[in-house]
């Protein structure tokens, strides 16, 4: 009798941690590769989109972009993202590599900032930046150009508009459009930069 109750609570112990174990299993499964989407005609040019008002001010705008079905490009609306502490959004893109057309998803990636080369200021500003304004985007000047959306910075004590434009793609390369990200009581202004994959 004492034999079965200790196998008895050895198979309970077991019913317990068996799903314990296959959910940590899970967890740390490394993410599957995503397949490269590669495709022999341009994607069309980006939509011209009017951004709803943000959720919050430290919201930043990601503009949305095309996406390939197998058949044919399919628009993807643009959104609003919270900026990371510790992370930056890279917009979906497509580049130009080989002679056909690759499409490089979006996604939040780990922020390592570059090692300054002179002296940086910090803006912090006691209020937040406006709502961005809706921007008529021209067509690009070429196929391997985005679109990168207009923001506010600071200058001589006031938010100030910069309009967006198109910038050509930097192979090896993502672009961190500027946002505001909240300090304690203040604002505090992150230039868009380029960073390496």
């Amino acid at each position: 009798m004492k034999r079965e109750r200790m196998l008895s609570a050895s198979r309970r112990t077991m019913l317990v941690l068996l799903p314990a174990v296959a959910l940590t299993a899970c967890i740390v499964a490394p993410a599957r590769p995503v397949a490269a989407v590669r495709v022999q005609v341009a994607p069309p040019p980006p939509r011209v989109e009017a951004p709803p008002p943000p959720p919050a001010p430290n919201f930043y705008w990601v503009s949305g972009h095309w996406r390939w079905d197998g058949a044919t490009y399919i628009w993807e609306p643009g959104h609003w993202v919270e900026p990371r502490p510790t992370e930056v959004f890279v917009p979906a893109h497509w580049s130009q590599e080989g002679g056909v057309w690759v499409f490089h998803p979006g996604g939040w990636r780990r922020s390592v900032a570059p090692a300054p080369v002179a002296p940086v200021a910090i803006v912090d500003v006691p209020a937040a930046p406006p709502p961005l304004r809706v921007e008529v985007v021209p067509p690009p000047p070429g196929p391997a150009y985005f679109w990168i959306a207009g923001h506010w910075r600071w200058e001589r004590g006031a938010h100030v508009w910069v309009a967006g434009h198109w910038e050509g793609t930097r192979p090896g390369f993502h672009w961190v459009a500027a946002h505001w990200v909240a300090a304690g009581p203040n604002w505090r202004y992150v230039p868009g930069e380029w960073r390496r994959n």
